[in-house]
Formats: C-alpha cells, structure tokens, sequence
C-alpha cells in the first residue's frame, strides 16, 4: 500500500481547452495542484508504475461546503497516471470523501492498493 497526504486547499479538475489552459484561472490551479501532486507521489513511490489493478481511497479535508467530490477524486487520480499506476484505467475500486476542516487543516490523504485477486475481468 502506497500512502501520502498532499497539504493545502483540494482542487478539483476543470475542463480545458488547450486554449484556455493558459487564460483560465481555475485551469492554472488545477495545473499547479497537478504537479504538486505528482511531486509528492514520485517521492513515495519505490520502482516503476503498477502494472495490475489498483483501488484508491481519497479523503478530502475542506473549509467550506463547497465540493465536487467526482472532480476532487479524478483530479488527483489523473495527477497519478505514469507515477503510481501506469494509467487511472487500471483503477477498479475507489472511495472518497470529503470532511469539514478548520482553513489551515486543509488535505488530501492518499492511499493507493494493489488488487491481487481481482479476477479475470479484462481492463
């Protein structure tokens, strides 16, 4: 198991176009939360990529009630492709959840799991 806390404000994934990546605010930082993410798991990870399955469990901690939890999920995994799992295809469980938190409390806890007997289903 692979575990790490990314510090700082969550931030969900944006739609962008190339375009827009460089004018968007919110597409700016989602970027910069992206690196920032893939930062911190390549300094977790011992070795290449997994190659089989994988679940993950994110847990969001955010001041305020604002929270898209499907776009918090899929901007952390995206960040993770090619540095913990070859490509976010390979997740087959995953958990998130967001709790309510103090403005300087603010994080992401990461834990990332190989499935050994998922079964013969194909990718």
């Amino acid at each position: 198991m692979i575990q790490f806390t990314i510090p700082g404000k969550p931030v969900p994934a944006v739609r962008m176009t190339q375009k827009s990546m460089y004018k968007n605010k919110y597409a700016q930082r989602y970027l910069v939360y992206k690196r920032q993410v893939g930062w911190i798991a390549k300094q977790h990870m011992k070795g290449k990529p997994i190659e089989g399955h994988v679940g993950v469990r994110l847990t969001h901690y955010i001041h305020g009630n604002r929270a898209d939890i499907d776009n918090l999920f899929k901007g952390v995994t995206d960040a993770l492709n090619k540095i913990v799992y070859k490509d976010d295809s390979q997740i087959k469980e995953m958990g998130s959840r967001v709790i309510p938190c103090e403005k300087e409390q603010q994080r992401t806890e990461i834990e990332i799991y190989e499935l050994v007997s998922y079964g013969n289903i194909a990718n």
